[in-house]
């Protein structure tokens, strides 16, 4: 699959993106809203990423993981469900991928009617 280049789609991702602080990368989602000349940046990174999947930095993949207590005794662990917030980054990439997929998969031909 050639290199990605589509930086409008980025951009409609970016803006679905909810504001909320800031996890591993340190990166607001206010300033990728806020700056859209950081989408040709960013995607020259994650073209690296993509072709190059040995050099995935550990930043990217790494989330902070939180308990959230849900109803019984809070001295159970089952009675805790796990939520792990992840890079605003890695939510930027995962949600490039499937679009870019879906249009290769189109352009070739290869979508099947059901799924159109």
């Amino acid at each position: 699959m050639e290199a990605y280049t589509d930086h409008g789609n980025y951009f409609i991702f970016v803006k679905s993106l909810q504001l909320e602080i800031p996890v591993n990368d340190q990166i607001q989602n206010y300033w990728l809203k806020a700056f859209p000349a950081t989408q040709r940046h960013v995607t020259k990174n994650f073209n690296a990423i993509i072709v190059e999947l040995g050099k995935v930095p550990d930043w990217l993949t790494t989330g902070i993981t939180y308990l959230i207590p849900k109803l019984g005794d809070n001295k159970e662990v089952r009675n805790y469900r796990p939520i792990t917030r992840l890079t605003t980054m890695y939510k930027i990439l995962t949600g490039i991928i499937p679009k870019r997929i879906s249009t290769h998969l189109e352009e070739q031909s290869l979508q099947p009617e059901e799924k159109k």
